[in-house]
């Protein structure tokens, strides 16, 4: 029989009983259900519940004696190809140890998951598109971890607020105003340049609503730069993927990084 696909049981993890990773949730109770139709646990679902316990964990142990601690990409790999052996259930032999109702648990909690994991930005001007749908095309000069991307071309054209903004630094660029803001939703900060005027350091700003206008200046192309900052989500030193040289050949969109990190 086949191995189950990574579209129809996508990874969730990893989990574990106590180190690293989730400690509860739909994976766990799909692992206690297959590693129960592969004989390695009583099968008892009506009291089963979501925690990644130490009997599910001597489960995947005496099923995958070479494997790791908890659920990782490994038994992930491995469980996705276990089927039932004649010896533990001959009416089953040959199924997957993950049945229908495995795969509908983990694919309920991969979409929460995704869920969590994207956060709700709008656009930059009125009728754009998400931000979300934007690939950083290169770094923002003078100002580590803020990959950027260049956008909103018309000048005097009205920048918003891809979600609830505060201004937390003032800042400018050359040419024309800049500041430096962080969502209040989702914790991502960003910076702003090139603008008319910027506003003033503690506004809080809606989404949707006005941030400032694209300054038009001698010998530049009017535009506004904002970079995207995810320390505050992915940890300090992390950064979205950007092109260089204004190129995003290659470079996965804001949404699809929130994604797959």
């Amino acid at each position: 029989m086949a191995t189950i696909s990574k579209a129809d049981f996508p990874y969730t993890g990893p989990y574990s009983k106590d180190g690293d990773g989730k400690h509860k949730g739909n994976t766990a109770l799909a692992m206690k259900r297959a590693m129960s139709r592969l004989g390695f646990l009583k099968w008892e679902p009506d009291v089963w519940d979501n925690a990644w316990n130490q009997k599910l964990e001597d489960a995947c142990d005496k099923w995958d004696p070479g494997g790791k601690n908890g659920y990782g990409t490994g038994r992930y790999d491995k469980i996705r190809a276990a089927v039932i052996p004649k010896s533990v259930d001959a009416a089953k032999a040959g199924q997957q140890a993950l049945d229908q109702t495995c795969i509908n648990q983990v694919q309920t909690e991969y979409a929460s998951d995704q869920g969590k994991k994207v956060p709700d930005l709008g656009p930059l001007e009125k009728g754009g598109a998400s931000l979300l749908d934007f690939a950083l095309s290169h770094a923002t000069s003078g100002i580590s971890l803020f990959p950027a991307t260049d956008t909103v071309w018309t000048p005097g054209c009205t920048i918003i607020a891809p979600e609830k903004i505060e201004i937390y630094k003032a800042s400018s660029s050359s040419p024309g105003d800049a500041c430096y803001a962080e969502g209040l939703a989702s914790g991502i900060r960003y910076w702003f340049g090139h603008m008319v005027s910027a506003p003033a350091v503690g506004k809080i700003i809606g989404k949707g609503a006005t941030i400032g206008k694209v300054g038009q200046f001698s010998g530049y192309t009017p535009h506004l730069h904002c970079g995207v900052n995810v320390e505050n989500l992915w940890g300090k030193g992390k950064e979205l993927k950007h092109g260089n040289n204004y190129s995003v050949s290659g470079i996965p969109t804001i949404r699809k990084q929130f994604q797959d990190h």
